[in-house]
């Protein structure tokens, strides 16, 4: 049986920071196998922003642990390839969610209409 996890589940696998929940958080992933525990994409663009806000991680330090998040082997991912695409561009300055966001369009062959004239550069958006 497949299952999901919340934000809290994951973060609690990254961050360690309660010992009783982090250890149930792991246990629970230990007891599935390869592509069994599902993440949504929403799931991901909290944990980067619980990390960031809340844990008070680096831009690096958390889009490093999204990335070591996608080598779980029990994890399968909501728009992966979009995921490790927004990695790369955020390492590059854009905004995670931004670049995330622009992937995913992009995945269906879609331009993102915007304002922001920090996503000029990028190949998803267009400037209105």
């Amino acid at each position: 049986m497949k299952i999901s996890i919340d934000t809290n589940v994951l973060v609690r696998i990254i961050t360690g920071d309660n010992e009783e929940m982090s250890s149930k958080a792991k246990g629970l992933v230990k007891r599935y196998g390869s592509k069994e525990i599902f993440i949504p994409y929403g799931v991901i663009l909290e944990t980067y922003y619980v990390l960031t806000k809340v844990y008070a991680f680096s831009k690096e330090k958390a889009l490093g642990a999204v990335e070591d998040s996608l080598k779980v082997e029990q994890f399968s991912f909501e728009h992966e390839m979009a995921i490790h695409l927004a990695l790369a561009k955020s390492a590059k300055g854009f905004s995670f969610n931004d670049a995330l966001f622009g992937e995913i369009a992009g995945e269906r062959k879609l331009r993102t209409y915007t304002f922001d004239k920090a996503l000029k550069h990028n190949k998803n958006y267009e400037m209105i």
